[in-house]
């Protein structure tokens, strides 16, 4: 359930735009939402963040969030704890895009790529804020 056009995408910019959904994602665990609205935002951060279906992005979110009761209820009072435990979960969802069937080789090839550069983004960004932190 993407609510962005690739307008909106490109004029707020791929980073500015990943980086506002990781943190409502980050959030959401922190205020204990919903299954269903945790669920909307890491589909929307697979389709903008790596340019997959909603459809696919749906059914990786079934997956790894839906369908594990540990991952809907992460409650970390330690920010990066929570922080890993999403990075976890984008591995294994890594792991499953690798693997999945119903998508050509091709473009799994490209999804998979994509999932590491924006997990590559997102651990950086976590280590520049915590850096940040560190400093002050």
């Amino acid at each position: 359930m993407y609510e962005n056009d690739p307008a909106d995408l490109a004029e707020i910019g791929w980073e500015k735009f990943v980086t506002g959904i990781w943190e409502s994602i980050f959030v959401g665990y922190q205020t204990g939402r919903g299954v269903r609205t945790l669920g909307r935002r890491w589909s929307d951060l697979l389709q903008a963040g790596t340019g997959c279906s909603e459809e696919l992005a749906d059914e990786l979110v079934r997956l790894e969030i839906v369908q594990r009761e540990d991952r809907v209820t992460l409650r970390r009072r330690n920010p990066l704890e929570l922080l890993d435990a999403m990075d976890s979960i984008l591995a294994d969802m890594g792991e499953d895009l690798a693997e999945a069937e119903d998508v050509r080789p091709s473009e799994r090839a490209q999804l998979v790529a994509g999932l590491a550069r924006l997990r590559g983004f997102l651990r950086e960004s976590a280590a520049d804020a915590e850096a940040s932190q560190e400093t002050r």
